[in-house]
């Protein structure tokens, strides 16, 4: 029996790599938001970890050891995510940019495990239907979206100070990772012959070219090229 408990805790510790490292393989998602398939796949992993901890031999004695040798762990864990910045790094990760000076930086979106519609989904829940009204925007080790809107955009409103703005309404994706909406499109109004001359404005000469491409009710079309930066059309 003591072999098997001896055996139970290095199980312990082998299911709680496996579980971190399967965590960070995954993504970072805010728990508060996750979807019924990130709940199944959490529920699913989380059962496979817990057959690897216990072993083919299932017993409360076991079942106990397993749940101790964790708990040591997440508490060993706990503390050196506080003292080494190193070992934080390593398991909650660093925040990545995903918004700089109103430009989509696209190459962050695969690391992030974010699309862009997801994106648009975050700034609109806080209140920002443009994305050049951005001045920073990146995913922190919580799946939270951080946002700092550009200084002509912070708090004190247009209204407040008498000043008259045009509505800008919210944004229409009109070309997502070098693919036309042709949906979106037709719902403003314009063919995809128009959009071929607004990227030649900017020497777009390929629609692949394009990274993310959106209009607002002003009739101002923002691009992002991929891998470069952002283009306004007014």
């Amino acid at each position: 029996m003591t072999r098997e408990i001896i055996l139970a805790g290095f199980r312990g510790v082998f299911s709680y790599i496996i579980l971190l490292v399967l965590g960070r393989i995954i993504g970072r998602k805010l728990i508060s938001k996750i979807t019924f398939y990130d709940f199944i796949v959490g529920v699913t992993i989380g059962s496979i970890g817990a057959r690897i901890a216990l072993g083919a031999h299932e017993s409360p004695v076991l079942a106990a050891t397993s749940a101790i040798v964790i708990t040591i762990l997440v508490v060993i864990t706990d503390y050196l995510d506080i003292k080494s910045i190193n070992f934080r790094k390593i398991v909650d990760g660093e925040p990545i940019i995903l918004i700089s000076n109103g430009k989509l930086l696209d190459h962050n979106f695969k690391s992030a495990r974010i699309t862009v519609n997801k994106l648009m989904m975050l700034l609109r829940e806080k209140d920002i239907f443009n994305i050049e009204d951005v001045e920073i925007a990146a995913i922190e080790s919580d799946g939270e979206l951080t946002i700092l809107p550009k200084l002509d955009k912070q708090p004190v409103t247009t209204g407040d100070l008498n000043v008259k703005t045009n509505y800008s309404g919210l944004m229409t994706d009109i070309i997502i990772d070098g693919k036309i909406l042709y949906d979106n499109l037709k719902r403003t109004k314009h063919d995809e012959q128009w959009v071929k001359d607004q990227l030649k404005l900017h020497k777009i000469h390929n629609v692949e070219e394009v990274f993310y491409a959106g209009l607002n009710a002003s009739e101002v079309l923002y691009i992002s090229k991929k891998h470069k930066g952002a283009y306004f059309n007014r």
